[in-house]
């Protein structure tokens, strides 16, 4: 785990070129989402909302549920709410898996918007866990100037504690479910995607999105390899005028 920790700052701090919020940005919207989740049991995706919020400027940046403020160049101090991705609110559970409850985190990113490493802890007593995000996106121009795309690639390190959280099978679970009892330990999550913005108008941005997702587990709750997602929505420019 050190190793790679270290392997991924030496992309990061060579990377912080890719973007930087020299000035102030923000849009706030929603989406259309069509999906199909990882622990999902239904073979058929679905339709859902998702809310869009995003804001940057040079003392940090909202991404959206993640807080960073910058307190020093580089270096930022990192809130954020972790929703439940294991509940029958969201996705189609096996009969028998409790829903696993999303909570609240602090911690450090390293880093800029477009090129960061992230370090959150639990801090409602949820999971005592932590996760290490690294996070590496750039957005690019397009043959028309109203539209850039953004494509991004994202690795997560989960510790034991919050990969059980989410993975782990109790023995309770397990004779209510038929799935085999699963201790979980330290796990990755991969994701990449890549996100469109189309200018209408200077205040109204549409937006589309594309993500794949997997989780290097082998817990009998995984029902799928890969997870993904598509989006199209509206967005209105709040910053950055």
């Amino acid at each position: 785990m050190i190793c790679r920790v270290a392997f991924a700052l030496s992309i990061l701090l060579g990377s912080t070129q890719l973007s930087f919020a020299d000035e102030e940005y923000g849009i706030i919207g929603g989406s259309i989402t069509y999906s199909e989740s990882v622990f999902s049991t239904k073979s058929t995706p679905k339709f859902s909302a998702t809310p869009n919020l995003f804001y940057s400027d040079p003392k940090g940046f909202i991404d959206g549920s993640l807080v960073n403020w910058q307190l020093l160049p580089y270096v930022g101090l990192s809130g954020n709410w972790r929703f439940a991705e294991v509940s029958d609110s969201i996705v189609d559970l096996p009969n028998g898996i409790q829903d696993r409850d999303g909570n609240g985190e602090l911690g450090i990113t390293v880093g800029t918007v477009g090129a960061r490493l992230t370090y959150l802890h639990d801090v409602t007593s949820e999971h005592n866990g932590y996760e290490v995000q690294l996070h590496l996106g750039r957005t690019l121009e397009t043959w028309t100037q109203p539209f850039t795309i953004t494509p991004y690639l994202e690795v997560d390190y989960r510790d034991k504690k919050l990969s059980n959280h989410l993975y782990g099978i109790s023995n309770t679970e397990s004779s209510s479910s038929g799935l085999k009892a699963f201790d979980a330990g330290s796990t990755f999550v991969y994701q990449a995607g890549l996100i469109g913005l189309y200018e209408f108008t200077p205040n109204w941005i549409g937006i589309s999105k594309m993500e794949l997702i997997h989780h290097d587990t082998s817990s009998p709750l995984i029902q799928r390899d890969i997870g993904w997602s598509l989006e199209i929505g509206l967005t209105y420019r709040f910053a950055g005028l």
